[in-house]
């Protein structure tokens, strides 16, 4: 015999569900199961990632002063500048992997301007 409980529970999920919003071409789920599912995924990652660099790498030409605390920001931001370098790198890789090479030179061009 099923509890009360998980019979409620049972009913929210469904509930949830119910109203969701549908994409057919992502999945209900959190799994990717198809190189395609995998592909778009990794080149928003990829888009999101330049992007962010593009944003820090403006914010670090705007903020040329010259103190003790601004320089420790500077450094900050270049070595989070480099972080997001390496990680895009790993999103090539990964997308030239899926066989997105093409694609994701164009997101890298596209957001850089």
């Amino acid at each position: 015999m099923m509890n009360l409980s998980s019979s409620n529970e049972t009913v929210q999920k469904n509930a949830m569900m119910a109203t969701r919003p549908s994409y057919p071409s992502f999945p209900t789920d959190s799994t990717l199961e198809t190189v395609e599912q995998k592909r778009r995924f990794e080149l928003l990652r990829l888009a999101f990632f330049v992007l962010k660099l593009r944003k820090l790498e403006q914010h670090l030409s705007n903020t040329r002063e010259e103190s003790s605390e601004h320089e420790e920001r500077d450094q900050e931001r270049k070595f989070r500048s480099n972080l997001l370098h390496h990680v895009i790198f790993q999103q090539v890789l990964t997308l030239i992997q899926l066989d997105a090479r093409e694609q994701a030179m164009q997101i890298i061009d596209a957001c850089r301007k």
